[in-house]
């Protein structure tokens, strides 16, 4: 690209100019722009879906809270039973399981991992480091007894219902799930760039596409927008990738010259509880996947979950349906569907993108530059027989229905730091903030410098709905 320096003037390019907007009115303005450029660009979905698309909140603290109600609880793991061996409820005999706590109930059956029933048959008595419950078996034989597996430590253990005396019999109780409050901060992001005197007026010899089709042949206009967008996709390797660098008590690890602490909030990556991997991606794990995953979505409205993912993880989805269907022997490949036209015209190409479960569930994959072309992209080793980074393999399955009326990706901002933006001015004022004519500058540069800044974070508020998979080749 060659680029041909000449002197603005008002007949060579005029220049439109967000800057004096975004001073004003930054809460108002930023979502328009996040809208237009994740439609245009597509390298910020958690952008357009949270802030975009108004999916968000400003508050007046770098700390938020949150309430996060996950599954409700029914199981609990065994840490002892007061009688060994393989006799254990033989005769309907009563035994003794001790629980950490006391969340179940008298009354009620309880079952075992290996479909074994048993009674609670009296409250429960502190002991062992927890609470013995005395229990008896449910079945019709005196030799049912409890499996040795469903004794040891660790045996997971689910409240069902509780049957009781046809008469005088009396009332149980009931234990209750409050929401969990999670806490976490904000994180600022800033990014500044300079513009000499000479530079501010320079005019390439061909028009550039800005934001909204605009066309423009100022180079600082082309600059400007450029500038936008690459902290727009910092901001987004910050919604994906953000570590959280504080303890529980909210205290940071890290802070800066000046002595202020550093905060850095959790990344959608961060927040998501469920982790797994793949060598080969198949339909059969992709069924299970979806099935556990829609399995904890039972309180959502508009249940929509999305797979975002590089390219290497498009082929990996497509070659697994692909597979599927030839494994399974289903016909019809050519018709109209993977091959058009007809003699020695032919098209070959059709890829899946969408995929039905047979529980009448509906996913998308969408594809997500950042994992292809981002910095941790590059950074990743490469994928053996492709050469694309492992990153592209990623594929992370993200909740986007809505809960108690509130979408479950929310963005979470300080309030007039939505998008800041200024200028420092020194031999020039860039257009937008101001008059040129002013004697008073804020720098003796021969120049002046853009600064943009930002304190927010994304906000998945059910974390355990959503999965990560990475490929994992060994």
């Amino acid at each position: 690209m060659q680029i041909t320096k000449q002197i603005f003037n008002d007949q060579v390019a005029t220049a439109t100019n967000l800057s004096q907007a975004l001073l004003a009115e930054p809460e108002k303005l930023t979502p328009a722009i996040i809208h237009l450029a994740g439609r245009e660009d597509q390298r910020f979905p958690l952008s357009f879906l949270s802030q975009g698309l108004k999916n968000g909140k400003s508050i007046k603290t770098v700390a938020y809270d949150y309430k996060v109600m996950v599954r409700f609880r029914k199981t609990r793991p065994l840490i002892a039973t007061t009688g060994g061996g393989s006799t254990v409820g033989g005769g309907f005999a009563q035994f003794e399981l001790v629980f950490p706590d006391r969340w179940f109930i008298k009354d009620y059956i309880i079952v075992s991992e290996s479909g074994t029933q048993v009674r609670i048959m009296s409250e429960p008595v502190a002991k062992s480091g927890g609470y013995a419950y005395s229990c008896q078996i449910v079945d019709s034989s005196a030799s049912a007894v409890v499996a040795i597996n469903d004794l040891k430590a660790g045996a997971v253990w689910g409240q069902m219902f509780a049957p009781v005396g046809l008469d005088f019999s009396r009332g149980n109780r009931s234990v209750t799930q409050a929401p969990a409050t999670v806490r976490h901060f904000l994180t600022t992001v800033r990014k500044s760039y300079q513009i000499s005197r000479t530079g501010s007026t320079y005019v390439a010899n061909f028009q550039f596409t800005l934001k909204g089709g605009r066309k423009s042949n100022m180079w600082m206009d082309w600059e400007e927008y450029t500038h936008m967008l690459n902290f727009m996709e910092e901001c987004e390797m910050m919604y994906w990738y953000g570590k959280r660098n504080y303890d529980v008590n909210g205290t940071p690890t890290m802070y800066d010259e000046n002595n202020q602490p550093i905060y850095i909030g959790p990344g959608l990556l961060n927040q998501i509880e469920t982790k797994d991997t793949y060598s080969i991606f198949t339909e059969e794990k992709l069924k299970n996947l979806i099935g556990d995953l829609f399995y904890g979505m039972t309180d959502g409205q508009n249940r929509v979950l999305t797979i975002y993912t590089g390219t290497g993880g498009k082929r990996e989805f497509d070659t697994a349906i692909k597979s599927y269907l030839s494994a399974n022997e289903f016909s019809k490949f050519n018709d109209g569907v993977f091959v058009d036209g007809s003699g020695r015209s032919l098209t070959f190409g059709s890829y899946f993108t969408t995929y039905r479960h047979v529980d009448g569930h509906t996913l998308n994959i969408v594809h997500l530059p950042l994992f292809d072309n981002g910095a941790k992209a590059q950074a990743a080793r490469k994928h053996p027989v492709t050469g694309f980074s492992i990153e592209s393999y990623r594929m992370v399955f993200v909740d986007s229905s809505r809960y108690d009326g509130e979408n479950n990706i929310q963005m979470v901002s300080l309030a007039g730091s939505e998008m800041k933006k200024w200028v420092v001015a020194g031999s020039i004022v860039p257009k937008g903030y101001g008059s040129e004519s002013t004697q008073m500058r804020a720098t003796d540069q021969d120049g002046a410098s853009v600064h943009f800044l930002k304190s927010g974070s994304v906000v998945l508020k059910r974390y355990d709905t959503s999965i990560d998979l990475q490929c994992d080749l060994g």
